[in-house]
Order: C-alpha cells, then structure tokens, then sequence
C-alpha cells in the first residue's frame, strides 16, 4: 500500500524546512528502473561486467538518485501539492549496490506570493554519511488557492505585477538554466535563448518568460524592451557566452578571438546600457559569469577565450563607476571548472583530475554559480561593485 504523501501548506513551508528517509537499494531496484528507463547499460545490471570495471561492481543509475529526489519532494517536502519545475544533479561519487541510503532534503529558497520555490536534496551513505549525489529542485505548489480563489488554476503573475524583473542571457544554457532555476522563487525573470529553447520545466515556472535574441546581432533590445512592456528592469544575469575555441592565439582564426572580445565588452556594455536606461529609483544590480581562466589563471589552450573572460573583467571595472550614477553594481562571478555547459561532454577521468586540483576536493557545480549570482542581486550586496569573485574552492 502506498503511504499518504506529506502535505505542507504555502504557509507552513519556510527556508530551512528539512525532512529525510532512508532505503535500501538493491540490484531488484536497479535492474527494475534499467526495465522501465530501458537503460541495460552493464556497469548497472551485470555483476561480472562492473567487476572488471573500475568500480569493482555494480553501481546505481544516476537518474534513480534523482528519483529518490522526487520522491522527497513528493511525499515528504513539500508533499502532495508539489509540481517539479526544474532538476539540476551533481554526482560527488558512485553508489554501490546494494547500498542503504539516507535522503535528505532542505528548503533553500521560497516565494510565498508566487508559490515557488527550491529544494536541496542530498543522496548519502546512510552509515558513513558519504555523499553520492546532489541534487537541486525547483518547485511550485498546485491544488487549493487562497480563500475565495478556491478551483482556479495556477497562474503566471501579471505582466505588471510585483517582484523585481531580471534579464538572463543564455538561460537555456547550463549554468543559465540553474541561474532561472535557483531566481525565479524571487523575481520575475526574462530568460534571453537564441538556438535553444528554454527546458519546458523553467519555462512553466510563475514568473517566467522567454525572450529569443541573439546577443551577437542586432534586434535583441526591441525584443527585450516589448517583453518588458512599461516594467523596469532591476538586474541583468549575464550567461550567454560562444563557446571556447580550442587553440593559441597565433593559431587561430580572427573571428574567433573577435567573437569572445565581444561577449566580453560590446555586448557587456550593451546589456549596461539596457539596464541603465531602465532601472528604478532604487538601483538595480548587473552580474556577468566570467572564468578563473580570465585574470587569474589563463589557458594557454583556450587562448582566445581566456583573452574574452579577461576583458570581461576589465569591462566590469569600467562600468562600476559609471553604472553607480543610478545605484547599480556591476560584478563578476569568476569559476573555476564546472561540469556543465561548456564541460557537459568532459568524460569522468577528465574531471576527476579536475576535481583534485580542487583543495575542498569537488569540483564547483551549476548550483555554487547561481547561488552566488543570487547574492549579488541581493540587498546585502549593495555596496559591492566592479569586483571579480572567484569560485576556486582554494585552488591557487
């Protein structure tokens, strides 16, 4: 019989809210989601075949983790009235079968107006408490509406409504998607996407709307400043960025280079003067994601891209004085390597290796970008502008 989920009430949730189970995972699981994934991959069902593999036996698939995920958030935080939105999975270390695991979870961000919010799980060893994954949720509530709304359907907040508006380019990107993901509880979000559409998850998020512009040719502010309509514009998350050309400088092609300097400063500049000319009296905040490969350790192998994230940093200097006119910051978020996005194909001896220059031993994930362009579009951020934050996790 299954058990009655949970039900927490838009009143009772709160920042900081936990709730945990354990269970027991064995190769019966493992082969039964490998039946309805259609995953047979042998390193999860063949015992002979993970033996000889480096983990020395079978492991569990990492979207089962992330169905341990839904299955907190269903039936334990917040329970029945949960709609996923969005996931973000980060995986520290494989999980053996059979294994007991702990699964915990933590409310870390939620709106009560726009009933949405974020939910950190953590798969762990539930005896040595070793973590195996960690996953990032993002939620709304359904069901029951307030009193004398009772039967209506959900719905996106007026195009005029209250919260603050952020523009985010390249949010149908990786680190992008995990920036909507981890803002959308609290703003009201414009999410900028050329070729890629924005994941249907975010885009079904309260709150949020998609832009389509490409940054790199004329016709982007128009379409911005129709979706914004007689709204301002408070802060600009700046994600988008072309790729990373492989090569030296003498090696490569001028476009190439052109390319990155423009992302780096034109298009900066551009997305400057969008939010200058549209900010309120209160001031408003400009985050761009620039790269520990910039000023602080270039890549003699991605010359050109760490010549762009470098005039980035340079360009956020620059504007922080000018930009302070109208009480708007300017700052850069500065990681080092993050798994995703650019890295998404890297095999799992390349990050490995990564992840051991690392003296906090992991690698810095999606979640650790967003978290810290949050903070910077924050209140407590206000006297913070023209610097570069490193996300190095000690790394020299």
């Amino acid at each position: 019989m299954v058990p009655e989920p949970r039900c927490y009430t838009a009143d009772e949730i709160r920042v900081g809210l936990r709730a945990e189970f354990t269970r027991d995972v064995t190769p019966e699981d493992v082969r039964a989601f490998a039946a309805n994934s259609g995953d047979f991959n042998p390193l999860h069902i063949d015992p002979d075949y993970a033996a000889g593999s480096t983990y020395g036996g079978c492991i569990a698939h990492g979207a089962f983790q992330v169905g341990l995920a839904s299955a907190l958030a269903g039936m334990h935080l917040p329970g029945r009235h949960v709609l996923l939105g969005a996931l973000s999975a980060r995986f520290a270390s494989p999980l053996p079968v059979p294994r007991r695991v702990l699964v915990r979870g933590e409310i870390t961000a939620w709106n009560r107006e726009v009933r949405a919010g974020q939910l950190r799980v953590v798969v762990l060893d539930a005896a040595a408490r070793v973590p195996y994954s960690e996953i990032a949720v993002s939620f709304t509530l359904h069901g029951a509406r307030e009193p004398g709304a009772a039967g209506a359907p959900a719905r996106r907040p007026a195009a005029g409504g209250a919260g603050r508006t952020v523009l985010v380019t390249g949010a149908a990107g990786g680190i992008g998607r995990e920036i909507v993901a981890t803002l959308a509880p609290d703003y009201q979000i414009l999410a900028l996407v050329n070729r890629r559409p924005l994941d249907a998850g975010l885009a079904a998020l309260p709150g949020v709307r998609c832009v389509t512009g490409d940054l790199a040719a004329p016709g982007w502010e128009p379409a911005v400043g129709e979706a914004l309509g007689g709204r301002g514009l408070y802060g600009v998350a700046h994600a988008a960025w072309p790729g990373a050309p492989r090569g030296g400088l003498l090696d490569g092609p001028d476009d190439a280079a052109e390319q990155q300097l423009a992302f780096g400063t034109v298009h900066v500049v551009r997305l400057a003067r969008l939010l200058f000319a549209r900010v309120g009296p209160e001031g408003g905040r400009l985050v761009v994601l620039g790269s520990t490969y910039g000023t602080s350790r270039p890549n003699l192998a991605a010359a050109a891209y760490s010549l762009g994230k470098a005039a980035l940093e340079h360009t956020v200097r620059l504007l922080a004085p000018e930009l302070a006119r109208r009480q708007v910051t300017v700052n850069a978020v500065c990681p080092s390597y993050v798994p995703v996005g650019l890295n998404e194909h890297a095999d799992e001896k390349h990050r490995n290796r990564e992840a051991a220059r690392v003296p906090l031993g992991r690698l810095c994930s999606a979640a650790d970008v967003a978290s810290s362009v949050r903070y910077l579009l924050a209140p407590e951020a206000s006297f913070i502008s023209g610097q570069s934050l490193g996300l190095t996790g000690g790394q020299l």
